[in-house]
């Protein structure tokens, strides 16, 4: 993904610009999907992230990606974590000798304003960066809620209806350091700290009453969720290459660049590089989440409430060993090696609402601590190579698990196994600069810590949450197959994917019925089981092409049938449905240095084990001019310009059925400035921009 042909996403972070690509799905929480999956691995120039996927892409700012990698079936060098895949985020660098930078500056409705700024200062050998940013977004909105339960003979009704706001604000300090001591010898270090926040908020009228009943209770509740915290990452990577970098081998090498008609194809092969990379990544957090419902009556009196918070930090430290060997022309051999150890804790607390003493209190019976201690030993090999036009890799990844959960109060659930992990890629080049790709990998998808949780975690005052420690990892198994076709400046793209999940996990949603069974009504637990399998058989299809030399368009969309096959407690879990997702992009060059960009896309429902997610449609536009030979460009974007950005979902069971509805307010409108000086240019660094050939 071109970033810089994204305007309308410009200003916004990579979660903005994902929202263009028609096999990715964002939900009203900013939470990102991939070919419908929620499972996938997030790396930033090649290195892990500590925070949750969805988390940290809103953490990078848009003028500070370079491109976005998209890879749904990666080879055994990289860490089978996800079902969907890895989305590699690649950062803009500079190579240019001296100091020079880059500021972006931008503010918009609904109190949204943000800045950041990135130095290089380049000499000879060495490189230094140091960068900063800040972002504030507000989203707010109307909400609508209807809950029905049924017990025995009567149904409990329970409508609510408001306005949200939904606050996320972050604040990043990064610095690197890269030396080049020698030519086959490359060295960096570089760290980041920073903090981020979320926080919802939320005014609500509710309804509540009994069918057969004649009495109606209405109230108000005041929601406030805060959830967030400090993080902290360093990485040294060192890497020493034993020969000189490989010559191409072209066959067309003498007249190329000189051919009279300018239409010789450039086919050219490069020999990997024999070579030893060592990378450690160290990641830290603090996680702070807090959820506060207060209910009043029609006077604004307080008649109950409660508080829940969960907090405790998490560490997590990386070592690779990779090790790459060229055989003959065109093949190489690869092997490393890898540790993962991490550790965190949670801390649940639940205050409840007191009528006597008009304060919070705590429920000893609802907090406690959890401890996890993860750790992964990994062991890969893989052998890849060219024989004419066919292009094939091999390889397999051996992984084992040691995992403890302690908890109070309870035995510790310890896990150890062995896994294999097998990838096989192969291509096929088809004359006029067309290919043919076959892929295939197995991947894992690990529960988290919370859904481990035996014990119940009081969400708010209608929703509970209870985990299951024999919660099965699921297996994926992920078969690609597509068509690349380059014809002039344009391209286009045919894939047609396969995905099979073993062990599916899915949240179940029932009423809840407390331990000592006392009279709890109306209110819902969510629990997770492994309900059985899913399968998603779909096309995607891409066209980029230019219309003339003032208009550039580019279609997208994504085809797939999801299916679970499941049952729990005898219920049937089986559901089926086609879904598509599309994605229109026009970009108009109005003069030389102004273009006006109109983005257009529409994800369609979809179903999940108990209910179905509707659809809906929008449109972004942007302006675009550069001034002072490019070196400063203003940007005005409008989102959701029509307003049609309503998400709606619903679900049902035996005993419940509900509906939730969020309507954004729109359109949203932002105008961002951003300056280079000294010449600013980016390019990927030399050891870790990500986009291996091998992915």
């Amino acid at each position: 993904i071109n970033v810089d042909k994204q305007i309308t996403a410009e200003a916004g972070n990579a979660v903005d610009i994902l929202e263009n690509v028609p096999s990715v799905q964002v939900d009203i929480e900013g939470n990102v999907s991939l070919r419908g999956s929620s499972s996938f691995t997030v790396l930033i120039d090649g290195k892990p992230t500590i925070l949750e996927p969805s988390d940290a892409l809103r953490q990078i700012s848009s003028s500070n990606i370079e491109n976005i990698e998209i890879i749904t079936n990666p080879s055994v060098k990289y860490e089978p974590d996800g079902a969907a895949g890895i989305i590699n985020i690649v950062t803009k660098k500079n190579f240019i000798d001296g100091l020079s930078g880059i500021a972006n500056l931008n503010v918009g409705t609904f109190g949204q304003y943000g800045g950041d700024i990135q130095l290089s200062y380049r000499l000879s050998k060495f490189n230094f960066i140091l960068g900063a940013n800040y972002d504030q977004r507000t989203r707010p909105g109307d909400v609508v809620s209807e809950r029905e339960t049924y017990k025995n003979d009567t149904t409990f009704f329970l409508n609510s209806n408001g306005n949200t706001e939904r606050n996320f604000h972050r604040g990043s300090y990064k610095a690197g350091f890269e030396y080049n001591p020698t030519k086959n010898d490359f060295f960096s270090l570089s760290g980041r700290y920073g903090n981020w926040a979320m926080n919802n908020g939320s005014d609500l009228l509710y309804e509540e009453y009994y069918v057969p009943g004649t009495d109606i209770l209405n109230y108000y509740s005041k929601d406030e969720t805060e959830r967030g915290g400090d993080y902290f990452a360093a990485d040294v990577v060192y890497q020493h290459t034993f020969s000189k970098k490989a010559e191409e081998n072209n066959p067309l090498k003498k007249g190329m660049g000189n051919s009279k008609n300018g239409d010789a194809p450039e086919v050219k092969k490069l020999m990997a590089k024999h070579e030893i990379k060592f990378q450690l990544n160290y990641r830290s957090r603090v996680s702070n989440e807090s959820t506060i419902n207060l209910l009043t009556d029609m006077s604004n009196d307080t008649t109950g409430g409660q508080k829940n918070i969960e907090d405790g930090p998490s560490t997590s430290l990386r070592m690779n060993l990779d090790y790459t060997l060229p055989i003959k022309r065109n093949n190489k051999f690869e092997a490393g090696l890898q540790g993962r150890l991490g550790n965190n804790e949670d801390n649940t607390q639940l205050w409840r609402y007191n009528p006597s003493s008009g304060e919070l209190e705590l429920e000893p019976d609802f907090s406690y601590n959890t401890t996890y201690y993860r750790n992964f030993y990994a062991a890969y090999a893989l052998f890849a190579g060219e024989s004419g036009k066919f292009g094939y890799q091999a390889g397999l990844r051996t992984e084992y698990t040691d995992r403890t959960v302690e908890m109070t109060g309870e035995d510790d659930f310890v896990l150890n196994r062995w896994d294999l992990f097998p990838t096989v890629h192969a291509s096929y080049k088809l004359p006029k600069d067309q290919e043919l790709m076959l892929s295939y990998s197995r991947r894992i998808d690990r529960p988290r810590g919370w859904q481990l949780e035996p014990f119940v975690t009081w969400q708010d005052n209608y929703n509970v949450r209870k985990g299951n420690p024999d919660l099965q990892s699921e297996y994926i198994d992920s078969f690609d197959a597509g068509y690349l076709y380059k014809f002039d400046d344009n391209f286009f793209s045919l894939e047609g994917y396969y995905r099979i999940t073993n062990n599916k996990v899915e949240r179940i949603r029932s009423v809840y019925i407390p331990a000592d069974s006392s009279n709890v009504d109306n209110v819902m637990l969510s629990s997770f089981e492994n309900v059985g399998n899913d399968y998603s058989l779909g096309v995607e299809a891409m066209l980029n092409m230019g219309i003339t030399p003032w208009w550039e368009m580019s279609l997208s969309g994504n085809l797939y049938n999801y299916r679970i096959e499941g049952q729990l407690n005898e219920t049937d879990f089986s559901r089926n449905s086609v879904n598509w997702s599309s994605r229109f992009n026009n970009t108009f060059t109005l003069m030389k240095n102004l273009q006006l960009q109109a983005s257009s896309r529409y994800n369609s429902n979809t179903v999940t084990a108990q209910g179905t997610n509707a659809g809906f449609f929008t449109i972004d536009a942007a302006l675009k001019m550069s001034f002072l030979k490019r070196s400063l460009t203003a940007n005005l974007q409008a989102r959701n310009i029509l307003g049609t950005a309503l998400h709606e979902s619903s679900s049902s069971g035996d005993d419940f059925y509900t509906y939730n509805s969020y309507n954004p307010l729109s359109p949203v409108f932002r105008i961002t400035f951003s300056y280079k000086f000294n010449n600013f240019k980016m390019k990927r660094g030399n050891s870790d921009g990500g986009g291996d050939e091998d992915f």
